[in-house]
């Protein structure tokens, strides 16, 4: 029985020492934070800590702040560069529709073209029409109904470009040394002097129809035409439409009377640059008129030298005669009968 209880006591007396340790260690881990030195050292490192913390955020506010101010100028200076741009583009881009080259598509003025300038007349005009070019401008960004230039042909000054006279279909006139206000229906100043007596013309006033509106011109009765004309710079002020046939340019119009409000008629006329012309020299007397004072007249001015734009041909001649003519004391002058009034004709005195 003794040596059991030697070897109980023997495996008591080696745990024990364990036991201590191991309550040592507890103890020391729960001992409550009383040391100075520790404290000391743990406020030290807290303190340690916080100025790169407040740095950091400092550093974040800066940073945020000039973020915030600069986003305006940035955004300003985006979208100055953007419109700068697009106002680059779309300049470009019109530059490239105005100057591009419809024959060799480069950039230049049709003017300029080297092919353009080695074709004859027929082909710069095939050329003109084939790419859509202005007629009078040669220009490809409108027609030629929607011109706006006033310049015109440096040679007849026609409504076409200078490079393209004297082609059937522009109707070029041919330069004159004489102006417009020194033309003569009959050329007095060539005639004898025996002969250049004062003579009236049958001169009418009519009115022509555009847009519902009528139109006071002054027209002489010339049977001699084949048909009637009109001047081209009438057609041009008040905008009448025109045609093509063949070689010559049309415009239809509706003529009425002033003195009859029934009677009006429709007729092609030809465009012509004869005309404005005037009749006389100066304006005749108005003496004989005092022969003729119960009569309607159809140019109650017939003696004014004053612009003629339109002469009635023999295609209008007989709608336009009435049975009538009167004759006061067998004088030079007669009147006749006409749906747009009496006309006078003959020679009268100065």
């Amino acid at each position: 029985m003794a040596p059991q209880r030697s070897t109980k006591s023997i495996c008591s007396r080696q745990s024990s020492p364990t036991l201590t340790v191991r309550s040592l260690s507890v103890t020391r881990s729960i001992s409550p934070l009383s040391d100075e030195g520790t404290l000391a050292r743990r406020l030290h490192r807290f303190k340690a800590t916080l100025s790169p913390i407040r740095e950091e955020r400092g550093n974040t506010y800066r940073t945020a702040r000039r973020t915030i101010s600069l986003s305006p100028i940035r955004e300003e200076r985006g979208s100055t560069h953007r419109t700068a741009r697009r106002a680059i583009s779309r300049s470009s881009k019109r530059t490239h529709k105005h100057v591009a080259c419809g024959l060799c598509k480069k950039d230049h003025r049709l003017v300029t073209c080297s092919k353009f300038t080695k074709m004859n007349i027929n082909e710069k005009f095939d050329a003109v029409n084939k790419h859509k070019y202005c007629v009078n401008c040669l220009a490809r960004s409108h027609s030629t109904q929607k011109c706006t230039s006033k310049k015109r042909c440096a040679t007849c000054n026609g409504e076409h470009h200078s490079t393209l006279h004297g082609h059937p279909r522009l109707f070029c006139k041919e330069p004159t040394k004489s102006s417009k206000s020194e033309e003569r229906l009959h050329r007095q100043k060539d005639l004898p002097t025996l002969l250049a007596k004062p003579t009236l013309i049958p001169t009418v006033m009519v009115k022509v129809k555009h847009d519902g509106k009528w139109n006071k011109i002054r027209a002489i009765i010339n049977p001699t035409r084949k048909v009637t004309v009109i001047a081209s710079e009438l057609v041009q002020r008040l905008r009448l439409p025109k045609t093509y046939l063949d070689s010559h340019r049309i415009c239809k119009v509706v003529i009425g009377s002033l003195t009859d409000s029934d009677w009006h008629v429709e007729v092609n006329c030809l465009l012509t640059h004869d005309l404005p012309t005037r009749p006389y020299n100066r304006d005749l007397s108005g003496e004989i008129i005092k022969k003729f004072d119960h009569l309607v007249l159809a140019d109650p001015k017939f003696w004014k030298d004053d612009q003629i734009m339109l002469e009635l041909g023999a295609d209008i001649y007989p709608r336009l005669m009435k049975p009538g003519l009167f004759n006061p004391d067998n004088s030079t002058v007669i009147a006749q009968n006409t749906a747009l009034g009496w006309t006078l004709t003959g020679a009268c005195a100065i």
